[in-house]
């Protein structure tokens, strides 16, 4: 018997971010552990989603096409774990970077689908969008939690096995995803166009503006995501101290994504935006001022608005200027921007001027960037009024 859509969506989040809890707390030590630079770091970091550009906006392309989601996220999610199984033989930078980019490519497509179906549930009256992801947050938090005492008691180099594992959990995750309802004869006038679709990305200043300032919010984080444990390890701290230190970030993100629906409802989607980056601008400042562990810890509780309000508030927003059938491949599109291009800056940058600016140059340059960010949800909100208005 099947369990409910939203059950199934929520255990997909569950393993899927349980990979991401190892993944990005641990991986770039692992990656130092081989002798690895900064730069080289950040390259192999920037893979991910340099590689995740095209691959997530023709996984949603096809799948919106040929209407078989799940077949689409299962598929790749399997070759995602074939390839990553490599890792266990390779220990240059060359090999490495190899292995990374083929399982970021395959990985790439299953997300983005996934959010999509979501997001139609959730709009639907169904469980909300907030409380199916924060399964995936949890899920962070427990594998982040266990994973830095495990590394500290037998060494980085167990990292490798227990990611894989998690990938398999993950395959296994996709084959209980709900079937894609079925398609709606072609006999009948199709509905009009969404007025701002995100495939009408010209002449279109509004959607321009939403997407830029995604792709500045992910950008701000990049120095966050390459070098922060690395960061943190340089500063005394403990691997397992590390791990608490992402999981609070984390904890908070399913507090924040938990609130959204009352917070959505009382600001709007490019409201929630605004005031998420500013306040994402003021964590990176605190993290650009000190490494003292009461600041960190605050400066991790913002993780609340710079990622899971801005997060939830981006993914309602695509959701609502997408057309109706092109659902996956606006969720694809928002993501290769933002997951895609804005790590691609932020890691790629972090990595390239790591040595010169060191991180209380970098975590400042990130504090800016959200700032700008923030300013482009600005004009595109005023856009959006001016039009319903009646003007321009």
């Amino acid at each position: 018997m099947p369990i409910p859509p939203s059950r199934a969506l929520s255990i997909f989040y569950l393993t899927a971010f349980a990979v991401l809890g190892a993944y990005l707390p641990y991986f770039n030590v692992y990656l130092e552990s081989l002798g690895f630079t900064g730069l080289q770091i950040g390259a192999i970091s920037a893979l991910l989603p340099l590689c995740g550009l095209l691959a997530p906006a023709v996984g949603g392309a096809l799948a919106d096409r040929i209407g078989r989601r799940r077949e689409v996220v299962a598929v790749t999610s399997l070759l995602a774990l074939g390839a990553f199984s490599l890792i266990l033989g390779v220990r240059s930078f060359a090999g490495v970077a190899v292995v990374v980019g083929a399982y970021a490519i395959l990985r790439a497509p299953a997300l983005p689908i996934v959010e999509a179906s979501a997001v139609e549930i959730s709009e639907a009256g169904g469980t909300h969008y907030g409380r199916m992801r924060a399964w995936g947050s949890a899920a962070f938090i427990v594998v982040a939690l266990g994973a830095g005492p495990l590394v500290g008691s037998f060494g980085i180099r167990a990292l490798l096995p227990v990611l894989i594992a998690l990938l398999g959990l993950n395959f296994a995750a996709t084959l209980l995803l709900p079937k894609d309802p079925p398609r709606a004869p072609a006999t009948p006038a199709p509905p009009p166009p969404a007025p701002e679709g995100i495939g009408r990305l010209r002449g279109n200043r509004g959607v321009v503006l939403f997407l830029l300032a995604c792709l500045l919010s992910q950008a701000a984080h990049g120095p966050y995501y390459v070098f922060y444990s690395i960061h943190l390890k340089d500063a005394g701290y403990t691997t397992g101290t590390i791990g608490l230190l992402w999981a609070i970030a984390v904890a908070c993100e399913i507090l924040g994504m938990l609130r959204m629906p009352g917070i959505l409802k009382r600001f709007g989607t490019l409201g929630t935006m605004g005031a998420s980056l500013l306040l994402s601008s003021f964590r990176w400042w605190i993290c650009a001022s000190t490494t003292d562990p009461i600041a960190m810890t605050a400066a991790q509780m913002l993780h609340a608005a710079s990622y899971a309000a801005f997060h939830v508030a981006a993914v309602t927003h695509t959701h609502r200027i997408s057309g109706a059938d092109r659902r996956a491949s606006g969720q694809a599109i928002y993501s290769a921007v933002t997951y895609g291009a804005g790590n691609v800056v932020g890691m790629f940058l972090s990595g390239l001027l790591y040595e010169r600016l060191k991180m209380p140059g970098l975590f400042a340059a990130a504090s800016w960037t959200a700032l700008l960010g923030g300013f482009l949800v600005v004009a595109a909100a005023r856009g959006r009024a001016t039009r319903a208005a009646g003007g321009l």
